[in-house]
């Protein structure tokens, strides 16, 4: 379906004169345009506005309801493509554009094809477009917005950025015309930069839940590396987030700030989640490689032994010797506490007074009962050649087959062969 309209936006002297309008002053809409044709067919609709030459700003309204979306949307301006056929998880798309005095767009908005046979009942769908003189000077950029008046502030960070070539890729990162690989890229260029003026910039992106999970996470490293104690909540929180980039670029960037600056929010977080969430962040905390020690160590020792386990398994893989010495300490008397956790943190550590210990226990039947993979691999991870024999007997009594196979890993992982079974 295409409908084509020609607007006249003269508004007294403005175009014959060349005088600048307010910036909230349109000279082109509100017009909006309705998804008439459903399932998936296009709706072309195109106009014409002629007006002064010089910068100006697109306002496009998706739907005055969430409800209300254009599923998809296409708009070009003069030819060219500004937004490409896909979804925008936005309310607004802000779009600096230089136009001449004579512009053409044209919008295509369809809806989603339904799944199965029925055809649900179609809700209203409309995108509603107004143009206006841009408020403030920025190269050619199209923003996502959820509220209209968020886009003084995205202006306002851009435009404290000093550097001129921070700046341009900071807008080509704020673009939704860069391709999503092209941003993740640039925000992380950004963040290698270390750039103070670009921390506003960071914070806005990174709190942006409708932007890409690829972009969030690359903003909460630059957050990160800028290390300002303020944003610390926030980064926490991301930790939380349905998102894995996210939570591994919150972790990530905790990592960079010194333990006393998250001890208190790392230990509040862990100790209101359940078991299921808390195991998630463990998970986002140890694969991002932080492992915050001080605050852990405190854990250690605490009342509940969930809390005390979680703790253990973080410390795995610290290179700091007060780990060692408390993994030792817990082998020998760990109470209530999880000992395969303790073993497999040694062995993450790598550390070798632990051999003799390991090798009493995996030649003890009692010790080493329901024990015997963990050992193998632990002392696999440590690596001391003596511990191939030790394993090898560990092959030969054991009784279950899984546990044959997982020493038998452990031997390949020690020795770089295959064991071979006589």
């Amino acid at each position: 379906m295409k409908k084509s309209f020609v607007a006249l936006c003269l508004f007294g002297m403005f175009v014959l004169a060349g005088t600048a309008l307010a910036a909230d002053q349109p000279i082109f809409g509100p017009v909006k345009y309705e998804v008439k044709e459903r399932f998936g067919k296009d709706n072309r609709y195109t106009a014409t506005v002629k007006t002064a030459e010089g910068l100006y700003l697109i306002k496009l309204q998706n739907g005055e309801k969430p409800a209300e979306r254009s599923d998809y949307i296409e708009f070009s301006v003069n030819g060219e493509q500004l937004l490409k056929n896909d979804k925008y998880d936005y309310l607004f798309i802000a779009g600096f554009v230089q136009l001449h005095k004579e512009n053409t767009f044209e919008l295509n908005i369809k809806d989603e094809v339904p799944t199965g046979f029925k055809r649900p009942t179609p809700t209203p769908k409309n995108v509603t477009i107004t143009i206006m003189p841009a408020p403030v000077k920025l190269g050619k950029v199209l923003l996502g917005l959820n509220s209209w008046s968020f886009l003084n502030d995205i202006t306002g960070s851009l435009l404290k950025i000093k550097d001129p070539s921070v700046a341009s890729l900071a807008v080509q990162v704020a673009s939704l015309q860069t391709e999503v690989s092209k941003r993740t890229e640039g925000m992380k260029q950004l963040a290698e930069r270390k750039d103070e003026d670009v921390k506003e910039f960071f914070g806005q992106f990174y709190n942006d839940i409708s932007e890409k999970s690829e972009v969030r996470g690359e903003a909460a490293i630059g957050l990160g590396l800028l290390g300002d104690k303020k944003y610390v909540p926030a980064l926490m929180l991301g930790v939380l987030d349905s998102e894995e980039l996210v939570r591994k670029g919150s972790a990530l960037a905790l990592s960079y700030y010194k333990e006393e600056d998250t001890k208190d929010e790392i230990t509040k977080l862990l100790m209101r989640l359940d078991f299921i969430r808390r195991d998630a962040v463990v998970r986002s905390i140890v694969s991002a490689g932080w492992r915050p020690v001080g605050t852990l160590l405190g854990m250690v020792d605490d009342k509940d032994v969930g809390v005390e386990d979680m703790a253990v398994e973080l410390l795995g893989g610290s290179k700091d010797p007060r780990v060692g010495d408390l993994l030792l300490k817990l082998l020998k008397d760990p109470g209530k506490r999880n000992i395969n956790l303790i073993i497999t943190a040694l062995g993450e550590c790598k550390e070798t007074r632990a051999v003799e210990i390991f090798h009493q226990m995996a030649k003890d039947p009692a010790q080493r009962r329901k024990k015997e993979a963990v050992l193998g691999h632990a002392l696999a991870r440590i690596g001391d050649p003596r511990s191939v024999e030790v394993i090898v007997g560990m092959i030969n009594r054991a009784e279950r087959r899984s546990v044959r196979d997982e020493l038998m890993d452990a031997y390949k992982k020690l020795t770089g062969k295959d064991y071979k079974v006589d």
